[in-house]
């Protein structure tokens, strides 16, 4: 039997979508992509219980989110069951995954940053992860940032060139 501690999460359901049962998952990562054909839990009444997502039951809604149908959820009723839950993935699935995700967010720091909205450029010094949000410490302006490691904040990453194009709301600069 799968506990919650042999259980990584990777999002959440946030609300139904349509009559048919489907229901929307936000996550910040691909992995139910890739592992579509394996059972997801949903931390209902305390316990994993698994989900196996539908034949074409998977479609991206935008950047982090999807829509996703389960096997057996066929009505509303049953989807706004689910709505709050916690999605899960076994450990055992991403052995290697955790540790190649790591390395690659942490690469970041040196990198050079360019601020969209104010045109101010600086640097990523730290990269922290706090119980699972990666955030970015940037020194720019003049001041320490710290921004979440988000698609709605981070436009651009170049790799090649070391260079991230960013979208710091200006009640962060604000803040620190």
């Amino acid at each position: 039997m799968i506990t919650r501690e042999d259980c990584i999460k990777i999002g959440e359901v946030t609300k139904t979508h349509h009559l048919d049962g489907s229901v929307i998952i936000s996550t910040n990562s691909n992995l139910l992509e890739k592992y579509a054909d394996k059972p997801v839990f949903l931390q209902l009444d305390g316990a994993p219980v698994p989900f196996f997502i539908s034949e074409n039951g998977l479609n991206p809604r935008n950047h982090t989110s999807y829509i996703v149908k389960f096997d057996y959820v066929d009505t509303l009723a049953q989807a706004e069951r689910l709505t709050g839950c916690d999605v899960l993935l076994e450990k055992t699935l991403l052995e290697g995954e955790e540790e190649e995700m790591e390395e690659d967010i942490y690469c970041l720091i040196g990198f050079q940053v360019k601020d969209r909205v104010s045109s101010a450029e600086g640097e990523v010094t730290d990269v922290a992860d706090y119980s699972g949000n990666i955030v970015l410490t940037l020194a720019i302006s003049g001041k320490e940032v710290l921004l979440p490691f988000s698609g709605h904040y981070i436009t651009d990453v170049d790799m090649k060139h070391h260079r991230l194009e960013v979208q710091i709301p200006p009640e962060l600069t604000e803040l620190n």
